[in-house]
């Protein structure tokens, strides 16, 4: 069967986003991707199971699955500006941040900084805001800025490992890689199994050995760096498909030696790697689409944000906030279920008005309606 493409355009302001949505019938993948000025921004990528039909592939269920993910990635990108309209003059940092985040995971990088500005604007105090604020900066290669927020970050919480390694890249972006080394080898004493920062700190020790004398000579790789990538190669969190085709590609440039090869590679890495650790935000957006995307969730829409949610247990068991707002996304499954009861029991009292228990169980639901929902909202902010 022939590929499925399909492909749109939105346009916000003076911005115009490109969406292009295909299949691969060879590997059972739908890929959308989001460009903007030919500029790559962001892809979702998902598998899907093959029906057939008097032994060939169904083209209208290949149409359908690939329509509504095409559907959902433009949706997410209005919703998200939509979002963005809605809060700029709100005085609660944690919109803010929880959009600054979904923006930055989808490289509208820009977006991203104006909302952790804000952020540490009403919260001075809140090392999350600081630490994503320089990110976003890193992102945007401004790495001066970057390190200024990271710095606060770390002024807050001298101990952070990631932190210290995100500073340690940012400061071998400006090639001051004493201070690159310096906050690397902090970061080593809090973690010692840090394999991105022992990876970081190979990087330094790497190119604060190259001049720039004979730029045209093969470069030889230290073996202290080969023992740093070696760590990563052989790190269960780079196994998959994707990470092993990136090192293995790295590692073939490390071989060939050339300088500027080489050093562009690195850095690549480095980001990869960087960004690679940031955790799912499908809470932040759920919270969002919640709170500020301008209609009510049904209930097969909470049920596709829980199930997405619980595929992401086992990566994020250990932290407490992932437990705290999958006990939020409960809540709110609740309310809808405590709606869908006020009108059973107005259907019951339509049917038999002389039934007293049914009108009631419905006066006491309608009664406190209004308090769950303030009572979520007030959870929410």
């Amino acid at each position: 069967m022939k590929g499925i493409g399909l492909s749109n355009k939105y346009t916000y302001g003076d911005r115009e986003f490109q969406i292009h949505t295909g299949n691969d019938p060879q590997k059972n993948i739908i890929k959308s991707e989001v460009f903007e000025k030919g500029q790559f921004l962001f892809s979702y990528e998902d598998n899907y199971n093959i029906r057939e039909q008097r032994d060939r592939l169904d083209a209208d269920y290949l149409k359908a699955i690939a329509y509504d993910q095409h559907q959902n990635t433009l949706d997410e990108i209005k919703v998200l500006f939509l979002v963005n309209e809605k809060i700029k003059q709100l005085r609660q940092y944690l919109p803010h941040y929880r959009l600054g985040k979904v923006f930055l995971k989808r490289n509208f990088v820009y977006e991203a900084i104006e909302n952790l500005v804000r952020v540490v604007e009403l919260a001075p105090d809140f090392i999350r805001g600081h630490q994503k604020l320089g990110m976003a900066y890193y992102k945007a290669e401004k790495y001066a800025d970057a390190i200024k927020a990271l710095l606060q970050a770390h002024k807050l919480n001298p101990d952070y490992p990631d932190i210290l390694n995100f500073l340690g890249s940012a400061y071998t972006k400006i090639s001051n890689f004493s201070a690159a080394s310096k906050f690397l080898k902090k970061a080593l004493e809090i973690k010692e199994n840090y394999n991105e920062a022992n990876f970081n700190l190979g990087v330094v020790l790497f190119l604060s050995t190259l001049s720039d004398e004979n730029e045209d000579e093969k470069v030889i790789i230290p073996a202290r760096f080969i023992r740093s990538f070696k760590s990563l190669l052989e790190d269960k969190k780079y196994q998959s498909r994707e990470w092993h085709e990136r090192l293995i590609t790295t590692q073939k440039v490390l071989e060939e030696g050339d300088r500027k090869k080489v050093k562009s590679a690195l850095f690549r890495l480095q980001d990869d790697i960087l960004f690679g650790e940031e955790r799912s935000d499908i809470m932040d957006f759920f919270f969002l689409q919640f709170m500020y995307g301008g209609k009510e969730l049904k209930n097969n829409k909470l049920d596709e944000f829980e199930k997405l949610i619980y595929q992401e247990v086992s990566k994020h068991e250990e932290y407490a906030d992932y437990w705290n707002e999958l006990g939020i996304i409960h809540l709110i499954q609740c309310r809808e279920y405590f709606v869908k009861a006020i009108s059973e029991f107005e259907k019951s009292h339509k049917l038999d008005p002389e039934y007293e228990s049914a009108k009631r169980n419905c006066d006491l639901l309608k009664h406190n309606k209004q308090g769950f929902l303030i009572l979520l909202r007030a959870i929410l902010k």
